[in-house]
């Protein structure tokens, strides 16, 4: 198990990291989103999504090396939902990290922002993510058949949902 894990908010000094995770085709792709952006649009999105407060960003770490950004979404305080989404720099991927930080962003949100579902959206080919959230309790609700369209085919992606009182039971 990773021991140095930890979370910081996302700070005007990690554009230039999170461009170069966003300008990467073979991340992007498990964003469903073109890997094409500059910093002039970047930065004024940045800003405004940091008044936004419907999201909770981080820069995650090991010791003093960032790993990945990750964030809770769509945060809906009447209905206690957010959606997660995550993504770690290729250096980082494989090292056992994507379990630690989805553990910590959903603590977060069901001891911080009092959550009472996190959900996410994952494509069907994406096995080793599927099997780390379902580790951490996420199951699949539900498929959208031929929702992405990633390197010339489409692709199902799976609905995934993790309840506080599910999530509460297997990590006690």
């Amino acid at each position: 198990m990773v021991q140095n894990i930890y979370l910081k908010p996302t700070e005007k000094q990690d554009i230039d990291y999170l461009l170069t995770l966003m300008k990467n085709p073979e991340i992007m792709d498990y964003w469903f989103s073109e890997p094409y952006t500059n910093k002039e649009k970047f930065t004024s999105s940045f800003d405004e999504r940091q008044k936004d407060d419907s999201l909770r960003q981080f820069i995650a770490y090991d010791g003093d090396e960032k790993i990945g950004y990750t964030l809770l979404y769509d945060i809906n305080p009447r209905h206690r939902t957010a959606i997660f989404a995550i993504m770690l720099d290729q250096n980082s991927q494989g090292k056992g990290y994507a379990e630690e930080v989805v553990r910590s962003v959903v603590d977060y949100g069901f001891y911080q922002l009092n959550l009472n579902k996190i959900t996410l959206d994952v494509v069907d080919f994406n096995e080793k993510a599927v099997h780390i959230y379902q580790k951490v309790g996420f199951e699949v609700e539900g498929e959208k058949r031929q929702q992405y369209f990633i390197k010339g085919t489409y692709h199902n992606s799976l609905s995934m949902g993790l309840l506080r009182e599910k999530y509460e039971s297997i990590s006690a």
